[in-house]
Formats: C-alpha cells, sequence, structure tokens
C-alpha cells in the first residue's frame, strides 16, 4: 500500500516539531474528500498527529484547549501540542495509546469503568478556569429554539416530533455559570487501552472546546444521550464526576438535548446519515416524549 504524501506546510511544520517523518495513514477527510489529519512516524519511533482544522475557529479552540486545559489532565490523558501554524490551520501533537471506547470491545464491567474515568476527565475540564477559552455563542432563548424548530423543518421531522421538541423548549432553561467545556465529549473521542490489567482513558479532538455552561453539550450529552438506556453507565460516570447533577441541571440538560436535537439529525443526514448521531437523536426524542422525570 503506497504511503499518503503529506502536503509541504505539514511537513514542514512536522519538521520543524519532530524532524523527519513518515506518513502512514490519512486518519481523517475533510466534506470535500481532501486529507485533513494524518498519523505519521517519526525517525525516533514517535507517533505524532498532523491536523488541519477547517476554520480559524476551530484552530483557535484546539489550540488554546492543547495549551492551557489538556496539561491539568495529567500525563497520557490528552495529546500534547508540539507545533501549530495558524495561517495553515495545522497543529502537530503527540498521539495518544489506544482505541476510541465507542469500537473497543469491553466487558461490561470494563465500559462501567471506562464511563467512570470519563466522569473524572469531565469533572478536570469543567475545574479549569475558562479565561483561556473561546466563549461559546450565547443567543437569547427565543432565537434558539426558533432555530431548532426550524432546522427540525429542514430536518422534515414529522409534525408530532416537531410538536414533542416545541413543548420541550417552551420554558428557558436555569441558567448556569460557565465553564471549560470540551464540547464533543463522547465514546468516539475517549481513548482507552490496557495497562496491565488497569484500563485508562484519555481524551482527543479538541476543536469544539469553548467557555459554556456544562449542561449545554457535555454534560447533556453524557446523560440523554449516551446513557439513557445503561443507568449503569450513567451512574458510573457520576461517580467518576463526583457528584449527581442538580434539579436544575437536569432541566437544563433535557431543553438543551431538545435544542441540539435537530442539529444533530441534520449533521448526520449531511454526512451519509451518520447512524451513530441518528441513534443519539432518536433517543432523544423518545425521552422527551416522556414526562420530565421528577427528581
Amino acid at each position: 500500500m503506497t504511503a499518503p504524501v503529506l502536503p509541504d506546510d505539514a511537513d514542514r511544520l512536522l519538521r520543524t516539531a519532530a524532524g523527519r517523518c513518515e506518513a502512514v495513514a490519512v486518519r481523517s477527510v475533510d466534506r470535500e474528500g481532501r486529507p485533513a489529519v494524518w498519523e505519521v512516524l517519526g525517525t525516533d519511533g514517535r507517533r505524532l498527529f498532523a491536523k488541519r482544522h477547517k476554520n480559524a475557529l476551530m484552530h483557535h479552540r484546539e489550540t488554546a484547549a492543547l495549551t492551557h486545559l489538556a496539561p491539568s489532565l495529567g500525563p497520557g490523558r490528552a495529546p500534547t501540542l508540539l507545533a501549530e501554524d495558524q495561517q495553515a490551520l495545522l497543529v502537530v501533537t503527540t498521539a495518544l495509546p489506544g482505541t476510541p471506547v465507542i469500537t473497543t470491545p469491553l466487558t461490561e464491567a470494563e465500559q462501567r469503568e471506562a464511563y467512570r474515568q470519563a466522569g473524572q476527565l469531565a469533572a478536570g475540564i469543567h475545574a479549569q478556569p475558562p479565561t483561556d477559552a473561546p466563549v461559546g455563542e450565547q443567543l437569547p432563548w427565543k432565537q434558539e429554539r426558533e432555530r431548532a424548530l426550524a432546522r427540525a423543518r429542514d430536518a422534515r421531522l414529522p409534525e408530532a416530533d416537531i410538536e414533542v421538541l416545541a413543548q420541550a423548549t417552551r420554558i428557558e432553561p436555569p441558567r448556569f455559570p460557565l465553564a471549560y467545556c470540551h464540547g464533543d465529549f463522547g465514546p468516539r473521542n475517549w481513548l482507552v487501552h490496557r495497562e496491565g490489567d488497569a484500563l485508562v482513558v484519555g481524551v482527543i479532538d479538541f476543536e469544539r472546546s469553548q467557555a459554556e455552561a456544562p449542561v449545554r453539550r457535555d454534560l447533556m450529552r453524557a446523560m440523554l444521550q449516551l446513557t439513557p438506556h445503561r443507568p449503569d453507565l450513567r451512574e458510573a460516570f457520576l461517580d467518576g464526576y463526583g457528584r449527581a447533577l442538580s434539579s436544575a441541571e437536569w432541566a437544563a440538560c433535557r431543553a438543551w438535548a431538545a435544542i441540539d436535537c435537530p442539529a444533530a439529525l441534520r449533521w448526520a443526514l449531511d454526512h451519509h446519515r451518520d447512524e451513530e448521531i441518528l441513534g443519539y437523536a432518536r433517543t432523544v426524542l423518545e425521552l422527551l416524549r416522556r414526562p420530565a422525570p421528577t427528581l
């Protein structure tokens, strides 16, 4: 198999960061099919990644998080930034060992341990001062709601489902202080490997990290998209997170899940019917059809 060819700007940045490197695989492509993430091997045997962001905001988010946030998570828990080129929208990082939790065969006990460690990582991320993080979009609730319902119609959801979303977003949810958040925190971005008999979980892909309320995405996704059918995983995540969620946080997660659902559907349909994301959207709709639980 022919090795992929690195673009000149990526090759230059890699040489600056780590000397001569050889591309061994393309790990991601953009919407036009162009390589966006390259796995490379240095002459010293190190695995590295070169990544080109699709816009300046994503580049800023990832470089800020890798600089100010990732080191606080501990050795081996997040990639290390080795070099970046703002003009070319490129970063070079170390490679974490392991494979994504979503594709790794794990026993149920190992899944619980992975979710427990993910909860610990989420707590570590949310505990960091958000002063160096880009601030996420903050629209008036009425505008968020109108945009979500428009997206639901654009995705051609049945009117009954649109009404479910309309009811779930009728009342503005409680607001919470901003925290540093990952923004795409889930088992696709959790890497797991074994050290002897122990599992070790790390997190990658910080291009959506920003300052926002944790209930907006990180906690909403863990509670309402990932674990509704696995209460043992929800319990493990919260055990790692260090606390249960308040009733106000649950209410906010539910409302934000309804806002997120149409965007997730639209994204999945635009990306060859991505079944993982479609599954999250279906799960949220199923939950929203039921009355909100009393805590």
